[in-house]
């Protein structure tokens, strides 16, 4: 009897140990909610992002959920590509388009920034996106090879914003053109469609 008694007390302290352990790292791997201050939706802003081509273009982003949001942009971008062989001077030297798309983020940091009494206004934070892309044909026709931004694509990327006054914002990302990089150039395309890394930095205005 008292063999079966510490032997079910050994094996109860066990069981309770584990339990401990594996609360431990549950809680560790799913925290506890985590409120964040309500921001404004949307917000407006203009932008202007480089190098990969000249975007000037407007955007808004809505909250969807506290970390999630959807940011639809609508704008231009004008771009040099791979030369054709022809020195015809009608043509110019650069591709301008007309381009929208819609990004979904998943803000990743927003808690630990307030935590630390980092500013989160407008999501001043890094997040992860998925983007819908897609443009225009060249307003003009150029002398280059290969238009890159006359596309339609999905796009993923890592990137973060920061707000650097009330008014202005300073950001940046870098990821990968997933799917129809060359759309409507694949047939003449040498390269045709593959994942296409894409980086910039963006400076705006916050209406």
């Amino acid at each position: 009897m008292f063999f079966k008694k510490k032997y079910m007390q050994k094996t109860i302290s066990i069981l309770l140990l584990n339990m401990l352990v594996v609360n431990g790292l549950w809680s560790q791997i799913i925290p506890k909610k985590r409120e964040l201050p309500q921001q404004r939706s949307p917000i407006i802003r203009a932008n202007l992002f480089a190098p990969i081509g000249f975007h000037l273009y407007g955007s808004a982003e809505f909250t969807l959920l506290p970390k999630l949001t959807i940011t639809p942009q609508a704008g231009l971008i004008s771009a040099f590509g791979f030369k054709k062989e022809s020195n015809d001077p009608a043509l110019s030297n650069s591709s301008t388009v007309g381009f929208y798309s819609v990004e979904l983020r998943r803000y990743i940091n927003l808690y630990h920034r307030l935590k630390k009494n980092k500013n989160i206004s407008n999501y001043s934070g890094n997040y992860f996106a998925v983007k819908y892309f897609a443009s225009t044909p060249p307003f003009k026709k150029s002398n280059q090879f290969i238009n890159f931004e006359s596309v339609r694509s999905i796009q993923v990327h890592y990137g973060l914003q920061r707000e650097i006054s009330k008014r202005f914002f300073v950001g940046g990302n870098i990821g990968f053109v997933v799917d129809d990089v060359f759309m409507e150039n694949s047939q003449n395309s040498p390269v045709g469609g593959f994942p296409l890394l894409q980086f910039g930095v963006n400076f705006g205005f916050t209406f």
